[in-house]
């Protein structure tokens, strides 16, 4: 095993359990989104778009909770991680493509997260691969 590879195998855990720790916090928006639209994302709170607020609050927000779970549960690492990487490339898509726009103001810092969580899964599963017995190695080798 190389090192490039033992640092990823190493890393992930706690990794996983800090960006997924940072992605849940996004729920604020699911329970308080009259507090977290101007206070976070920079933008007004408008009444009318309470339930896609809501809604995006809770998906983004359980997406934290699954990935601090494929920290934990190694089985669950490769549809986690796949599925993350993939949703925070679109955030980062988003906050790039409308750069320009006043109201990305406040996707910034979310976006740093991301662009880290994607390459960071890029790394890991380049690495790594995506096979499962090589996970459950990782588990014998600790």
């Amino acid at each position: 095993m190389n090192s490039i590879q033992r640092f990823f195998e190493r890393s992930f855990a706690p990794f996983f359990l800090f960006t997924g720790a940072g992605t849940s916090l996004i729920a604020l928006y699911a329970f308080l989104p009259s507090w977290a639209m101007p206070n976070v994302a920079k933008l007004p709170y408008l009444v009318d778009y309470t339930i896609i607020i809501q809604h995006w609050g809770i998906m983004v927000g359980l997406m934290g909770l699954f990935m601090m779970s494929a920290a934990i549960i190694p089985q669950w690492r490769l549809p986690i991680a796949l599925y993350s990487a993939v949703e925070k490339a679109f955030m980062v898509w988003l906050v790039l493509s409308n750069a320009s726009q006043p109201f990305v103001s406040g996707f910034w810092i979310p976006c740093v997260l991301d662009a880290t969580v994607v390459l960071y899964t890029i790394g890991y599963f380049a690495f790594c691969g995506f096979s499962k017995t090589r996970v459950d190695s990782q588990a014998v080798d600790h």
